[in-house]
């Protein structure tokens, strides 16, 4: 059962407690046999120094991201878990990264941006296909997380396979991995095309709801309600909530448009909301 949302709902709108006046997260949770990922010594020279390898993907292909600004709160974004028809995520995402090497007074001063276009490049080298959801192994990566992680997982009605267990795949070894070194104040996974905000939710964790609500308000996308329209397990959102770190899964309202400009107010609205403002 996922727990009430947290925003308090008045007639003149939404009430947003400031994230500084939230308690600070646990620790997070090591990874058994967790790879460190050392960002300093990960980034190469033949690309910009704010562009980075977290890893590389079950195909051989780097994980990249970029990096803007260097305020003591980080704000991960990450794209193309799933691509293949989810590929849109991976265009928001890029579409992003020029947005903040054009305009960087647009990453507030208390923030540092993490952005991860293609999470999954094996499965965007695949086009826009069924199985381009899936890395090179076959597997779902937004079913191989440790919260609630399950030998049987589903994409709709298909059987989906998760992995030989939670973090079986290096994509999300990587990933976690990189939380576990940046401990960002907050992650956003971005999907299609379910249109929608859907809160992080693991037991024990909790933490989402707020999160959820400042984007969903600044980007006019539904929220406040859990994910119903299949059993999911094993998710991203859910392992990042499950570590005190407030996470949401972000739906794009179809798998053509990459919507950006209203997931940029979301974002912009993200920071202000971690800054306290």
């Amino acid at each position: 059962m996922l727990a009430a949302p947290r925003a308090t709902h008045t007639p003149r709108g939404i009430i947003l407690p400031p994230a500084s006046d939230t308690p600070a997260p646990p620790p997070i949770t090591p990874l058994p046999a967790n790879p460190s990922v050392g960002i300093a010594a990960a980034d190469l020279s033949a690309r910009p120094r704010h562009v980075f390898t977290v890893g590389q993907s079950a195909g051989g292909r780097d994980i990249l991201a970029w990096r803007f600004g260097s305020g003591r709160q980080t704000l991960l974004l990450v794209g193309g878990i799933h691509a293949g028809y989810e590929a849109n995520t991976i265009t928001l995402l890029n579409e992003l990264v020029a947005h903040f090497e054009r305009s960087p007074g647009d990453v507030l001063p208390d923030i540092t941006l993490v952005l991860i276009p293609a999470a999954n490049p094996d499965g965007f080298a695949q086009g826009r296909v069924a199985d381009g959801r899936f890395n090179a192994s076959g597997v779902d990566l937004n079913r191989n997380w440790s919260c609630e992680w399950s030998a049987q997982a589903y994409w709709r009605s298909r059987q989906v396979n998760p992995g030989a267990g939670p973090f079986s795949e290096p994509e999300t070894r990587a990933l976690a991995a990189l939380a576990n070194e940046l401990r960002p104040a907050a992650a956003i996974f971005y999907h299609s095309a379910a249109r929608g905000v859907f809160a992080g939710d693991c037991p024990g964790g909790g933490v989402s709801w707020t999160l959820a609500a400042v984007l969903g308000e600044a980007a006019g996308y539904p929220y406040g309600q859990p994910f119903t329209a299949y059993q999911v397990t094993g998710t991203a959102p859910n392992w990042f909530d499950g570590q005190g770190i407030p996470s949401v899964d972000v739906e794009l309202s179809g798998t053509r448009d990459s919507e950006f400009e209203r997931n940029l107010r979301g974002v912009m609205a993200v920071q202000r909301w971690l800054s306290g403002g």
